[in-house]
């Protein structure tokens, strides 16, 4: 994905991954009743517009940036894991 990192200045990755919060005050890291560090995820507009035009642009090669610009935020399926597959007991 270099040109995700061309127009982001950032990898998929970086972009993508939940974020451990730190309270604004103290700026220590916000833990749940487990103790576990609390991980936001703050989606960079730029980030996904670029994701979206890379993955339309595999359909449609004519497909530009510009393009991905327009596309109504309505129209995103964007979703994000129910819970840290980490959790997940079977």
């Amino acid at each position: 994905m270099v040109l995700f990192k061309e127009k982001t200045r950032c990898t998929v990755q970086d972009a993508f991954t939940p974020k451990v919060q730190k309270d604004p005050d103290t700026g220590e890291t916000i833990k749940d009743e487990k103790g576990r560090p609390v991980k936001s995820m703050e989606l960079d507009p730029l980030h996904l517009v670029t994701m979206v035009w890379l993955l339309q642009k595999k359909k449609d090669p004519n497909f530009s940036f510009e393009d991905a610009m327009n596309v109504p935020a309505v129209e995103l399926d964007v979703q994000s894991p129910e819970s840290d597959p980490k959790d997940v007991t079977n």
